[in-house]
């Protein structure tokens, strides 16, 4: 991570510092980290500087507040801020009780060439309105908690992430908005985790979703427009997804079909026949019988 890290205090009655992190590596020098630490500062010297760094890392605070110090100014980081931090500048970022945090790293490279005139180390915290920084980070939480990745999808997230920093960088140098793929692709595979964690709720609706993304129904309906679907289909896919591996698991052969299509919000058996024959090519009880 290329900082200095030091315990806050040290005493008889503390055990010095626990400092845990986890990363995923997006390629190209970038990385996603999340950190849990007890209090404890993070510092970027003087002397780290000769190492030649200059990566520009997003961060956010998930669990306690922290503060932001350069030699020359000092900000209070509450928790949940955003901000943009180089390498390339002297600072430290202090957790006086401890707590969570997030960031993606890139190289100052990638940012400068989606932003003409960046300045060679910059200091950014980010207004709470701006929608980009818990989208970008959100995203790279979801792609560091899926168990395999292919490289061609790092490689496409990065880009996407790249050009959600860079926007938040300079707003106004690229229409104090990005263009719509920037946004859609991280938004829509958020709302499509959320669906999926959220599908055996019986309440779940588009009008729910839409409110938990800060969305319109309809800017969630262009979304899954966009990628040839809608709102609707897609819940029933994962419906039907789950339904299928409910019947190829062996702890639920004792269950009738009728039961499992209940269970994945379908009206009755030949509701859900006929739109898993659609789905998969062949009907609920012929995956049962090849995989029993």
């Amino acid at each position: 991570m290329r900082v200095d890290l030091q315990p806050l205090e040290v005493t008889a009655h503390t055990a010095g510092l626990d400092f845990s992190t986890t990363m995923l590596p997006f390629g190209s020098g970038a990385i996603y980290a999340h950190t849990q630490n007890t209090p404890c500062r993070m510092w970027r010297s003087p002397e780290m500087l000769r190492d030649g760094s200059d990566d520009i890392y997003l961060f956010t605070t998930l669990r306690g507040n922290g503060i932001l110090r350069t030699p020359h100014e000092s900000y209070d980081v509450p928790c949940g801020s955003y901000g943009l931090v180089s390498k390339a500048r002297v600072h430290e970022f202090i957790t006086p009780r401890g707590g969570a945090s997030a960031c993606i790293q890139v190289p100052h490279a990638a940012l400068a060439r989606r932003v003409p005139g960046l300045e060679e180390a910059p200091l950014v915290l980010l207004p709470p309105s701006m929608p980009e920084p818990a989208l970008a980070l959100g995203y790279a939480q979801m792609l560091a908690s899926s168990s395999s990745l292919s490289t061609s999808v790092l490689q496409s997230a990065l880009l996407h992430l790249q050009d959600l920093m860079a926007t938040m960088l300079a707003p106004a140098a690229r229409g104090a908005r990005p263009e719509p793929e920037t946004l859609n692709v991280p938004r829509l595979a958020l709302i499509q985790r959320d669906i999926r964690a959220r599908i055996t709720q019986p309440g779940l609706n588009l009008v729910q979703i839409a409110r938990m993304h800060h969305l319109t129904p309809r800017q969630v309906q262009r979304l899954f427009a966009g990628e040839g679907t809608c709102f609707s289909d897609f819940v029933c896919q994962v419906r039907l997804e789950r339904a299928r591996a409910m019947l190829i698991d062996p702890a639920q052969r004792h269950r009738r079909v009728l039961a499992i299509a209940l269970d994945n919000g379908f009206d009755g058996a030949s509701a859900f026949s006929r739109a898993f024959r659609r789905h998969f090519g062949v009907s609920p009880s012929e995956v049962r019988g090849l995989n029993g």
